[in-house]
């Protein structure tokens, strides 16, 4: 089983929703391409999130907490793909850690496999400071 590294408790706040306090001026620019590189995992995140709030998806404390464990798991380098083992092991984890969120792990699952894929793209450097 990897280890895992706890996300800084100062980033990821499931409490305090990051678009609520910006006005619309401030906010993130959207990445138009999905394959497109954040300049680092906030951006990805807050764009992320502004994208799956708009289309009336989930409120920050149901994400928050996926985002999270998608940094965790991405940099403990967890096995990926549809192997049962590690789905079961994935999943397992994904309850011990939610938090308050509400999302089951069929839920979070797709969100966590977006920002794995965005951090593949990411420089090490500028995920290791969101880690504690």
């Amino acid at each position: 089983m990897p280890r895992l590294e706890r996300p800084a408790p100062s980033v990821f706040n499931a409490l305090l929703d990051p678009l609520g306090q910006r006005s619309t001026q401030r906010r993130t620019r959207r990445l138009e391409d999905p394959q497109a590189v954040a300049q680092d995992y906030l951006q990805y995140m807050l764009s992320d999130y502004e994208e799956r709030r708009g289309q009336g998806h989930r409120n920050w404390r149901d994400l928050c907490p996926v985002y999270a464990f998608a940094l965790t798991t991405h940099a403990a380098d967890w096995p990926r793909g549809g192997e049962a083992d590690t789905s079961g092991e994935l999943a397992e984890h994904w309850d011990q850690m939610r938090g308050q969120s509400r999302l089951n792990w069929a839920q979070a699952q797709p969100v966590v496999e977006d920002a794995w894929r965005a951090l593949d793209h990411i420089p090490a450097a500028a995920v290791r400071p969101l880690l504690q």
